[in-house]
């Protein structure tokens, strides 16, 4: 039996996050068919997402007690990724809103480069005392947005100026763990983490600020 208007049949998904050889792969968990409502995106939430990059497209409502913070929903044939949220006037329902999977793997193709993710490891010392170590953790697929830190000028009567690039935006396939006391490495060359976002919850990607760690 349907209850109430909830007349859809949607296919909840889970995904499972793995390292091998320290490169990360995303992976298909389990699948849980619910009932749903349907509603149309509202223009506000629409221009917000749009602002973010993202295209929301319908949104869809279950019980609170049945949605487990899967990121993936199929509907029809067509698998969508929840962009986001909602807890409505009633807590005992939860919207979420979703995007054509495809649309967001196109914004994860430009992910082409390859960096380094390092973190530090108590190590032992041969003193018997125990120091941070850095250790590499995974190697991941990202995109990397090189920003202007700093400027010089050089020359006699016509300055050149040179610019410093001290600062970054990488984006990165979303990973657990990952933490501002962390560092990169790109081209062999270490960047400090200052700041981590995970856009609209939605663990897909992972954006974050980096500094490059001057000699």
């Amino acid at each position: 039996m349907v209850p109430g208007n909830r007349n859809k049949r949607i296919t909840l998904i889970s995904l499972k996050y793995l390292t091998e050889d320290n490169m990360d792969f995303i992976s298909e968990g389990n699948r849980k068919n619910v009932w749903a409502g349907q509603k149309s995106i509202k223009q506000s939430e629409f221009y917000q997402a749009y602002a973010n990059g993202l295209r929301p497209e319908i949104t869809f409502i279950v019980r609170a007690d049945q949605y487990n913070s899967e990121p993936r929903l199929s509907y029809n044939g067509v698998e969508y990724e929840i962009v986001r949220t909602y807890i409505g006037k009633d807590e005992r329902e939860i919207e979420l809103v979703c995007q054509r999977l495809d649309l967001i793997k196109t914004g994860l193709s430009r992910l082409r480069d390859i960096i380094e993710v390092w973190h530090n490891v108590p190590a032992e010392n041969s003193m018997g005392e125990k120091s941070p170590s850095p250790t590499l953790l995974c190697k991941v697929p990202a995109e990397i947005e090189y920003k202007g830190g700093g400027s010089g000028t050089t020359g006699a009567s016509d300055a050149i100026v040179t610019e410093t690039i001290n600062n970054a935006v990488v984006k990165i396939k979303y990973r657990d763990g990952i933490t501002p006391d962390m560092f990169l490495k790109i081209n062999g060359e270490r960047w400090d983490i200052r700041f981590i976002e995970d856009p609209y919850n939605r663990h897909e990607t992972l954006i974050l600020q980096v500094e490059r760690k001057l000699p």
